[in-house]
């Protein structure tokens, strides 16, 4: 079994940013990497967090392998050999990537709150969803439009972040689908809305800054990043099924505690102007996959935690680096 994952370096350089890495699991063995950063256009990128660097969202769609950077779909034979690149004048801020089954994917540009489907040999949009100009998702979150120009390359224009500080904004950084059904995670909010229905399927502040979307049955998996849990809704009701805390593992915990503990001392220096940049936060989870009975959960510092997914019981782990500033961001298993 392979695992392919992208990683984000927090206060890196942004043209060595991240990468996208494929993992034999079953070996423990890294078998291929390869550079991510955002090119043509390259950015000015006066954030020092993660912002345009590394890799985003992965997929694995057929023998290709694609990965999404802050503008960019780079797709890659199975052994990460280069095969192409696609992006599109509304790629702006892509986070995850979800494969549609009919040869395009699902991207999601988050600093515009939209969600666009592209196909994977022309780089077209098939199909375009602008959440914050649904009638109904309007009414029910007090959404306004962005206003921004869709005839235009809105690529470069939302890198420094202003839009951050619209109170529209959704962050709008997961998309699923469910029977013909797409779905979108508001991060904002901690909401999951149903793009095709115009209405909200899940409202909880529990996954307020959360990432991911699972599709499992009628059941949706999401991480919680900051408080470190992973929780199930049920799609039909909208109400929680399950909840797994990654605290309440012990080799999850004990690897926590040094780190929490640098943390503390590192925010409270930035706080009082004594450290130049917010340090990063650990056992910040992101990525998120599903292969049988396990689930695989991407953590800073990089490393990947194999859960039973019946159970929550911790089965494996993989440590890519004990950097904290190094990040999990996108995950996929292929069998």
């Amino acid at each position: 079994m392979h695992l392919y994952f992208s990683t984000v370096i927090r206060n890196a350089p942004p043209d060595r940013g991240g990468e996208l890495v494929c993992l034999d699991w079953d070996a423990k063995r890294v078998e291929a990497t390869v550079p991510i950063a955002a090119r043509n256009p390259t950015l000015d990128d006066p954030n020092p967090r993660g912002n345009t660097r590394g890799g985003r969202g992965v997929a694995v769609v057929g023998d290709e392998v694609v990965v999404a950077s802050y503008h960019t779909l780079r797709v890659f034979d199975r052994g990460l050999a280069p095969q192409r690149d696609l992006t599109h004048p509304l790629m702006a801020g892509l986070h995850e990537v979800t494969p549609t089954g009919r040869g395009s994917v699902w991207v999601t540009a988050t600093a515009i709150d939209a969600a666009l489907e592209i196909d994977l040999e022309s780089g077209k949009a098939l199909r375009e969803f602008w959440p914050r100009e649904q009638p109904g998702l309007q009414r029910e979150l007090g959404l306004a439009p962005l206003d921004v120009d869709k005839s235009a390359d809105n690529r470069a224009r939302f890198a420094a972040g202003d839009h951050l500080g619209d109170a529209s904004h959704l962050h709008l950084n997961a998309v699923a689908e469910h029977d013909g059904d797409v779905l979108a995670l508001f991060n904002r909010l901690g909401a999951v809305a149903s793009l095709s229905e115009d209405r909200v399927v899940v409202r909880d502040g529990a996954i307020r800054k959360g990432h991911n979307l699972l599709v499992d049955g009628n059941r949706l998996w999401v991480n919680d990043t900051p408080g470190r849990r992973l929780f199930a809704f049920d799609l039909s009701s909208g109400g929680r099924e399950r909840k797994i805390s990654l605290m309440k593992l012990d080799a999850v915990s004990e690897r926590a505690r040094p780190l929490d503990r640098r943390y503390r001392i590192a925010r409270f220096l930035h706080e009082r102007g004594l450290r130049r940049v917010a340090p990063p936060l650990p056992i910040f989870l992101r990525g998120l996959a599903r292969a049988g009975d396990r689930l695989f959960v991407g953590i800073s510092p990089a490393a990947i935690l194999c859960l039973d997914a019946a159970s929550g019981r911790l089965r494996d782990t993989f440590q890519y680096s004990n950097d904290v500033h190094t990040c999990i961001h996108g995950l996929t298993v292929v069998r």
